[in-house]
């Protein structure tokens, strides 16, 4: 018996199996996978709970996010770097659309434009929704992609922080389903604390950032109850921190200190925003900074609790001139096991500068799924 012969609930169940990672190859395979994979919205669901999850490894860099090949299963850890993904704007001429921020949830690309736009982006699925902003753009913000699991389906929102005057703070919920943007009725005034937007990443539908101001805090947004909480990191600050989510279950920061080299990686234990979150320490690496008057920021990175790896970018400049700045991928093992670099051969400029709104790129886990926009 063929596979074209197999009942239709059945090749349903076989597919609700099949990770996102292979859909693509599925849909070209046949007219009815195609409409059922892509078009849905039950499959959709159900194979969001039931398909193994793969993860890859993306990069925003130059305008553009990139895949890479990250394997850390050799004897000898290897990064390669893949194309550019495609995306594009039908209402405009440019052949790649120019990507300042990415902000990734749920399989979904929350993307804010070097000419000004917002949009949502499935790359996998090669969906994109462009958002209307509600008010001016050009005041400072941030963007993040959340979402709400109710009885019968997942409702997607967008939350925007922007600067109302001086050290006021406004926010902003863009609703999916009403296409449409509200002020939140717990609306509040976060004058107190000061965030860095590329500090956000989401795990479970909450985003959380890191705070930099009177004192270091996780500040996490839940967007069922529309409110932040300020909750206490497990140490203070030694010189960098880098947040990060790990097998999309929990979160981790990366703390690195110039004057050691040392990196030290700590794991929630328990996420519940309702209560305390716990943490604990997993271990330490070694950045093996040589020169002192070079500086190395570690601006995010990856972990691989299990092997004790910290898969990282990093920026490399002289501290006199901090014009044009090299960055490299690196992989680093625990108790200086090995320490490998990947340059990139490009360099940061003051163009770049001028035109992103973060001044480095970042490496970020990506998710693929279904889901549709």
């Amino acid at each position: 018996m063929m596979i074209s012969d197999l009942p239709a609930d059945l090749v349903e169940e076989i597919l609700y199996r099949v990770p996102a990672t292979s859909h693509k190859q599925l849909r070209s395979t046949c007219k009815l996978w195609n409409v059922l994979i892509k078009k849905n919205r039950r499959f959709t669901e159900k194979h969001f709970h039931e398909a193994s999850k793969q993860s890859v490894v993306l990069m925003l860099d130059d305008h553009k996010v990139r895949s890479m090949n990250v394997n850390l299963n050799a004897s000898v850890p290897s990064i390669e770097f893949k194309s550019a993904l495609s995306l594009k704007d039908s209402h405009s001429n440019l052949e790649q659309v120019n990507i300042a921020r990415v902000f990734h949830c749920d399989g979904l690309l929350l993307c804010t434009t070097k000419e000004n736009r917002l949009v949502v982006w499935n790359p996998y699925l090669g969906e994109t929704k462009w958002i209307q902003l509600k008010t001016d753009y050009k005041k400072d913000f941030t963007y993040a992609l959340g979402y709400v699991d109710n009885k019968s389906c997942r409702t997607y929102k967008i939350l925007r922080v922007y600067i109302d005057g001086e050290d006021s703070f406004g926010l902003e919920i863009y609703e999916f389903s009403s296409d449409s943007w509200r002020v939140p009725l717990s609306n509040v005034d976060l004058w107190y604390t000061c965030f860095d937007p590329d500090t956000g990443v989401s795990l479970k539908g909450n985003t959380y950032w890191l705070t930099y101001h009177k004192e270091d805090l996780l500040l996490p947004f839940d967007f069922k109850t529309e409110r932040f909480k300020c909750l206490p990191p497990p140490k203070s600050r030694d010189d960098m921190v880098v947040l990060s989510v790990v097998r999309e279950e929990q979160l981790s920061l990366l703390y690195q200190n110039y004057t050691t080299s040392k990196m030290e990686i700590w794991i929630t234990t328990n996420i519940d925003t309702e209560a305390e979150v716990l943490w604990s320490k997993s271990f330490t690496v070694d950045s093996e900074i040589q020169d002192p008057y070079t500086y190395q920021i570690c601006s995010s990175s990856l972990i691989d609790e299990e092997k004790k790896l910290v898969v990282c970018c990093i920026v490399s400049g002289d501290h006199l001139n901090r014009i044009n700045r090299m960055y490299t991928v690196n992989i680093i093992g625990e108790d200086d096991e090995y320490y490998t670099e990947f340059p990139n051969e490009e360099f940061l400029s003051a163009e770049d500068d001028k035109y992103l709104s973060r001044r480095w790129p970042i490496i970020f886990s990506y998710v693929p799924s279904l889901v549709q926009i």
